[in-house]
């Protein structure tokens, strides 16, 4: 047994994820037939389609009712039962959708933790920004002295860029690591100082790197959001994003060999969804993985920081997103607001507003108002005052949604140019009808989402803006 207090072998054994073996699925459908008296019930996201007259997929906004990989008998109904939270057993982890920034779940997400070879996503990224992938980097003496995980890499050899990313991302290799640190920058100091620029520059905050390979060291730390949002910038770029898709690579070796390895990331391989992702572990971080994947026209990203098994933890995360979550329209522009039931208009929306609603909770939205910044409500009830613009947020019990600009209705009390906007809940069924007037505290009618909307951004922390 080894003494090495740092265990640096991410992939691990083969990771069994658990699948449908086909006697449950019959069990589970005759079950339903049972209780259904002989009709199986339609998928949440179909049902939500048959609501509205709308299928979620041509709005492109939700999980498609078709091909999302739910059965029948698996699914939430819409407004029938409450929908569990994933289970993560993770010390920190968050889920996110990339388009928007919207976070769907979380756990002690801005608590800086240990990242292991994560890490390495900033040192892919900083190269990728610097460096031609055919560029020969010529191996010096810095590479040879890491250790743990590596290529095994010799001084004086040569390979290319891209081989060396091949051996960080894949293989998660440190030595590799220090290899593009020194080819970035002419030393491994100078290149985690860039990491660290780079980190304040996209605002993540909870990040400070010591090295650029990730094996435990004082100070060595990220948080599960610090992280998604690194990731969300690396994945805008398809050298990045075809790296961490490979699956296996072949790179030289010395003398006259290849050094063949496959990737740590076992979700490429159980996990049809899967985009890519970057694995981690030492003893003390744990197990470690950041990851995308794309579904019915949507792709979330998920982090798991410090798990005894991350693949089942992200992988939860990501089956809890696609199949529990559909994308609908909350208020249309130009609606008028009122403060409360017994007080008519004041407010109009100065936007669209949509968001990710849990299917549970389709019937639960409200609106929610909050003061201008330094001015407090004038108004009885705790509304903002009506005299200016304030802003609103929709949420669905705890959880904030998106938020809503409010300006001041006209003195005519007609919103101009207004989109119309729903007045039957998808959970109740029945067509959207003319706009209506959205009151503070009274649950909000959700409808479809137009076809060719654009994605709102959410969250500005992890949306798809520029860095």
């Amino acid at each position: 047994m080894s003494t090495n207090p740092q265990i640096t072998r991410e992939g691990g054994p083969p990771v069994r994820v658990p699948g449908r073996p086909v006697l449950a699925v019959v069990v589970a459908l005759a079950l339903a037939l049972t209780a259904s008296g002989g009709s199986v019930a339609a998928p949440a996201e179909a049902r939500v389609a048959a609501a509205t007259g709308a299928g979620v997929a041509a709005t492109g906004a939700g999980v498609a009712a078709t091909g999302s990989g739910t059965a029948a008998a698996g699914s939430h109904p819409v407004g029938q039962g409450a929908v569990a939270a994933p289970k993560v057993v993770a010390q920190a982890a968050i889920l996110a959708d990339e388009a928007t920034g919207q976070v769907l779940f979380e756990r002690n997400a801005r608590a800086g933790r240990a990242m292991a070879s994560t890490t390495k996503v900033m040192t892919a990224l900083l190269t990728l920004e610097r460096l031609d992938e055919r560029r020969v980097v010529v191996i010096g003496v810095g590479p040879t002295r890491v250790g743990e995980e590596s290529l095994q890499l010799r001084r004086g050899e040569r390979l290319s860029v891209r081989q060396l990313l091949l051996g960080l991302l894949l293989k998660s290799a440190n030595d590799a690591g220090v290899a593009l640190a020194e080819a970035v920058d002419g030393s491994e100091a100078a290149f985690v100082r860039r990491m660290n620029r780079k980190a304040a520059a996209l605002g993540l905050t909870a990040t400070r790197y010591v090295t650029p390979y990730g094996l435990d060291r004082p100070g060595h730390q990220t948080s599960a959001r610090d992280l998604a949002r690194l990731w969300e910038v690396a994945m805008r770029r398809a050298d990045f994003r075809s790296l961490v898709a490979t699956r296996s690579a072949r790179i030289p070796g010395v003398p006259l060999s290849l050094r063949r390895f496959v990737t740590t990331n076992q979700l490429l391989g159980s996990y049809r969804w899967t985009v890519g992702g970057k694995t981690g572990f030492t003893n003390r971080a744990g197990r470690c993985l950041v990851a995308s994947a794309s579904r019915g026209g949507r792709r979330l990203v998920a982090v798991a920081l410090g798990s005894p098994n991350a693949f089942a933890d992200v992988r939860a995360m990501f089956e809890h997103g696609f199949s529990r979550y559909v994308r609908v329209r909350l208020a249309g522009r130009g609606q008028a607001v009122s403060p409360a039931a017994d007080r008519p208009a004041a407010y109009r929306t100065e936007s669209d507003s949509d968001a990710l609603v849990r299917l549970d909770q389709l019937d639960q939205v409200r609106l929610a108002l909050t003061p201008p910044a330094g001015q407090a409500a004038r108004t009885s009830g705790g509304s903002a005052d009506p005299s200016g613009a304030t802003t609103g947020w929709f949420v669905a019990g705890e959880r904030r949604l998106a938020q809503v600009r409010l300006g001041p209705l006209p003195p005519t009390g007609i919103a101009p140019s207004a989109t119309p906007a729903p007045t039957t809940s998808l959970a109740a069924g029945g067509a959207p009808g003319p706009a209506a007037t959205l009151t503070v505290g009274a649950p909000v009618r959700v409808g479809p989402v137009p076809p060719g909307a654009p994605a709102p951004a959410i969250d500005p922390f992890l949306r798809r803006a520029p860095p």
